[in-house]
Formats: C-alpha cells, sequence, structure tokens
C-alpha cells in the first residue's frame, strides 16, 4: 500500500483562534475554507512534504450531525467530549488499491466520499476520503485515507509559499496517541500497514513510555494510557494527544485548543 501522512485533524470551537496562536509562534498558518455539505470549516498549517494540520470546526452543527461522512460523525462524537485531535490521514494516488489491500486485511472499507471546499481566492478543491469500518472501541480509532484532485507535483508546487515560516523550517514529524490496550493497538496498526513488529521500537519522555510504528513516512507514537506519567484529557483516549514538530528554535510543549504541540530543535 503506497501512502504518506497528509494531515492531522484538530477539532476546535474556533479554528481562527487556533491559528492565530500558531501566527504568534512564527508559523504561516492560514484561512482554509467551508464544506458546505458538512456544516465545518477550517484553518490550515503546512509543512513541508505537503504535510499539514487542519484545524476544524461546524458553521451548522444541524448540516454536520447529518452528514453521512464518517470523518464530520467522529468529529460530531469527539465535539460533545470537548477540543482536541480527532484524526489523522494518510494520502494516496491509488485509492483502488488502498481499497484493495484493506479487504484483503479482512477489513471493510467505507467510501470512498467526495469532498470539496473553495478557497479564498476562489479556487475549488477537490478529494475523496476512504474510512475503515471499526468495531474495537478499546483500540485507537482507524486513520482515514485521502486523494487528492491534482497531481501532487502540481499541488507542491503551489503550496511552497504556505510552507515557509519566519522560524525556520520547521517539520511535522510525529503524532502520538493515547491508547487504552497497547497490544490490541499495536496489533490494529501493524495488521493495516503491515508493520512487522520487530520494527515497533520503545521509548520514553516527558509523557511517559510508549511504542512507536513507523507509517507512511511518519512516527506514529503509541502511549498506553496507565503508563502516562503528564495529566492527559481523559477525553482523548484512544486518539491523538500529541503533535511532535522539529526543527524550532526551541524545545517546548504547548498546549492549544486541547492539543498538546511538542516543539523540538
Amino acid at each position: 500500500m503506497n501512502i504518506t501522512f497528509d494531515h492531522l485533524v484538530h477539532f476546535t470551537k474556533s479554528p481562527e483562534e487556533a491559528k492565530t496562536a500558531f501566527q504568534l509562534i512564527g508559523f504561516h498558518a492560514i484561512n482554509g475554507g467551508k464544506h458546505p455539505s458538512w456544516g465545518t470549516y477550517n484553518c490550515l498549517n503546512y509543512f513541508t512534504g505537503l504535510r499539514y494540520i487542519e484545524w476544524i470546526g461546524f458553521t451548522d452543527f444541524d448540516k454536520a450531525k447529518a452528514s453521512d461522512n464518517v470523518l464530520i460523525q467522529q468529529i460530531v462524537a469527539d465535539s460533545h467530549k470537548g477540543e482536541g485531535f480527532s484524526q489523522l490521514a494518510f494520502r494516496t494516488n491509488d485509492m483502488d488499491a488502498v481499497i484493495d489491500h484493506i479487504q484483503a486485511k479482512g477489513l471493510k472499507p467505507i467510501g470512498p466520499f467526495a469532498g470539496s471546499r473553495k478557497r479564498e481566492d476562489g479556487k475549488v478543491l477537490s478529494w475523496s476520503m476512504l474510512f475503515i469500518e471499526d468495531e474495537q472501541d478499546d483500540t485507537c480509532r482507524y486513520p482515514f485515507f485521502i486523494q487528492w484532485g491534482e497531481p501532487e507535483e502540481a499541488r507542491a508546487k503551489e503550496m511552497v509559499p504556505l510552507m515557509q515560516h519566519s522560524i525556520g523550517s520547521p517539520s511535522l514529524s510525529y503524532i502520538g496517541m493515547n491508547v487504552s490496550n497497547l497490544d490490541e493497538s499495536l496489533q490494529k496498526y501493524c495488521h493495516l500497514f503491515d508493520v512487522p513488529r520487530q520494527s515497533v521500537t520503545q521509548s520514553k519522555d516527558e509523557f511517559g513510555t510508549y511504542s512507536e510504528l513507523p507509517i507512511g513516512n511518519i512516527a506514529v507514537r503509541l502511549y498506553e494510557t496507565k503508563s502516562l506519567t503528564a495529566p492527559i484529557s481523559h477525553t482523548l483516549i484512544n486518539r491523538p494527544f500529541l503533535c511532535g514538530i522539529t526543527g524550532m528554535p526551541e524545545n517546548k510543549t504547548v498546549q492549544v485548543k486541547n492539543g498538546g504541540y511538542q516543539f523540538t530543535a
């Protein structure tokens, strides 16, 4: 399965405030656009490799509740627990191959769903999204997959200005997930992404002990809830709680809208 990390979804009541917080740090965070059929809108922060953070909020909560898009359903459910990271997405240029891979793993794909939004300059962006049916409530949720309507080379050329930040050349390097059942979550992700268990490494940081998997050119760190040594919101179980950004001027962790952003040099 040919995939690469695409973006991290962060639900917040005010994407604009999250954008401003990043701008004050020195990032080139921007307004995104509206998703009229979903009742949502977003603000964005891009990094090298077309990776980005999406801060997403509601324009019409009733419309969002009625959406059949799995991501919007997850965000609506997450909104009842408060702000914080909701999902991560991996990019592909062959959605049919991803569907075949998921089915070969004995899993059920859901979708693809078409998506689009109009940028502030009037250009309409389009994409398709694919999800996996998930019946395990006590493990980290499956990520979703996205295929953009434009070739990656064209998008990369157009996005160059958005990946330039006054603080240098930061990189979105890892995602930390708070899991209630480490062994089953590891098995789930290793099975889906064909990660050999011997490729999983163990380490420790200020948040606790974690198991790290290399997936789609990014590191995914799984922290078991009971081993966390830092106070993490109990609502963020089996969801991302930490976004690691390297290439920063100083080492520090900041909280933005109940999401932890760990900056390292």
